[in-house]
């Protein structure tokens, strides 16, 4: 019983404690007005790029100094700014990955009254250097003897199927205007960075006009003469989906260290031909474009046409299967492989 008495005791003055702390905590105030922070960095960036943050709207009620320091989760470190407009150059680490840059303020003279205010955002560094084995996409390998050439300003390594030779690698051309905005393709999520890590997003329209002089948009009958090399049956026909031979076109390849195919038990890997990325697809609209698939879909424009619209082949994670879909001729973009 006595010991009984004393941990009841003990509870009780514990509890006293708590209540105390919490009293403590509670004469805390919040401060003035909505932390407005705003960066230029778009979600995909590169190292060594340099964007402009900017923070304000915190006011402390009583009236002493407000400051902001900026933070990320690369290294942690802290860097104030402590006279307006609060401004703030952060430089892209060289660091891959996905991270985020976050801006607090707090009270310079009272922050033991007021609670501080955050506000972040987050990004991916990416490295679109695809054969140094160091870029964000790894596990795509040169093969023997394999032979390489340059569409615009990119190396493109080939891979050759009966008398036709494809390019292993998404198109990654994308034009821009002298203000930098793009005018012919679309690199994902509207990021530069992303133009030469999975290549860019046409228009059907634009597709048959992407490759440069001497190389074409493959047809349907290209596409029938891959697909048989890669197991399908002899029988297939043009617009027919095949059953089998996703897994040889897809590659082994990975995105900042994750599969960027997912396992799935149905399909095995092996590119042995043009080692399709599932870079997704878009839908264009009057707000832009929207992006989608990325990690399960690979869609890849043919240069035929049925019906008013585009034919295009595209493959999903789940299955080893190579369908064929038809879209809209403006308003649906999808990767581009070159032939010749």
């Amino acid at each position: 019983m006595k010991i009984r008495f004393l941990n009841i005791f003990a509870l009780s003055v514990l509890a006293l404690s708590l209540f105390s702390c919490k009293d403590e905590e509670d004469t805390k105030e919040y401060m003035n007005g909505t932390l407005l922070f705003t960066c230029d960095m778009p979600v995909y960036v590169m190292p060594g790029e340099k964007y402009q943050a900017e923070a304000s709207g915190i006011t402390a009620p009583d009236g002493t100094p407000v400051a902001y320091y900026y933070s990320n989760t690369v290294n942690s470190k802290r860097d104030t700014v402590r006279t307006a407009p609060f401004k703030y150059t952060y430089t892209i680490p060289d660091t891959l990955g996905t991270f985020s840059l976050s801006c607090t303020a707090f009270a310079v003279e009272s922050s033991d009254k007021y609670y501080v205010s955050s506000s972040s955002m987050s990004f991916v560094v990416v490295d679109d250097n695809l054969y140094s084995g160091k870029g964000s996409v790894t596990g795509w390998t040169v093969r023997e003897d394999e032979p390489s050439e340059m569409l615009y300003d990119r190396l493109y390594y080939l891979a050759s199927v009966g008398a036709t030779e494809w390019i292993r690698y998404n198109l990654c051309r994308v034009d821009y205007d002298a203000s930098g905005a793009p005018v012919f393709g679309r690199p994902f999520a509207g990021c530069k960075a992303m133009r030469n890590v999975l290549g860019g997003f046409y228009t059907w329209e634009e597709a048959r006009h992407a490759c440069p002089e001497g190389w074409r948009l493959p047809s349907e009958a290209d596409w029938i003469a891959l697909l048989k090399a890669s197991g399908a049956p002899d029988s297939l026909q043009p617009l027919e989906e095949s059953p089998c031979g996703a897994g040889k076109l897809m590659a082994n390849a990975s995105f900042n260290g994750t599969m960027m195919w997912d396992y799935y038990r149905g399909v095995s890997i092996t590119d042995a031909s043009i080692s399709v990325l599932p870079a997704g697809f878009a839908l264009v609209g009057a707000s832009g474009y929207e992006y989608a698939g990325y990690g399960s879909y690979a869609a890849l424009w043919t240069s035929d046409e049925f019906e008013g619209k585009g034919v295009y082949r595209y493959i999903n994670e789940q299955s080893d299967c190579v369908y064929v879909g038809l879209a809209d001729k403006t308003r649906f973009a999808a990767s581009v492989r070159c032939v010749r």
